[in-house]
């Protein structure tokens, strides 16, 4: 059963958004994704003026996390970046220290996700499956492998290397 909110990506963003959207899709433990999700404009503007950080954009806009997830178990917040030189401009420091202090304020635990750290065998595995989810996507045989992976019927390693159908069967 498709997760809430899970259904749909919003193809604007960035490569490395749409890989984490579909990592977290396929995590058992994520019930439910929201994406760019808005922080409390009160506490980050209280954070901005505690640390001395000029509030991102102005003091009438919040700032957002790239996804925020339900968990089975609680919540968890991901910043994502392309890659790591976003950390060698000050200002995007800045503002990444406040997102994971306004995350640490409430308890929940904050991860900062770079695109070269992502597994991407995995991604592309996951990626490929998931095209099958529904089974009106079903056409072949190999579609069939690719919705009993999505659904978790068939249990393989996604993470080391492509699936290879023809093997499965």
């Amino acid at each position: 059963r498709p997760k809430p909110h899970c259904a749909l990506f919003h193809h604007g963003s960035s490569s490395c958004q749409k890989y984490i959207w579909y990592l977290l899709r396929f995590d058992d433990e994520i019930e439910d994704i929201y994406e760019q999700y808005p922080l409390d404009l009160e506490i980050t503007l209280e954070l901005s003026r505690k640390y001395g950080i000029l509030h991102p954009k102005n003091t009438f806009t919040p700032m957002t996390t790239d996804f925020f997830g339900k968990k089975k178990d609680g919540y968890a917040a991901y910043s994502v970046k392309n890659d790591r030189s976003v950390l060698d401009k000050r200002r995007n420091v800045e503002k990444l220290f406040l997102e994971k202090m306004y995350w640490d304020q409430l308890g929940i635990e904050f991860h900062l996700v770079f695109k070269e750290d992502l597994n991407m065998t995995l991604v592309n595995n996951i990626m490929d499956v998931v095209t099958c989810y529904d089974p009106k996507n079903i056409f072949d045989q190999f579609d069939k492998i690719r919705y009993k992976i999505a659904h978790k019927m068939i249990d393989i390693d996604l993470e080391s290397k492509p699936i290879n159908y023809r093997q499965i069967m």
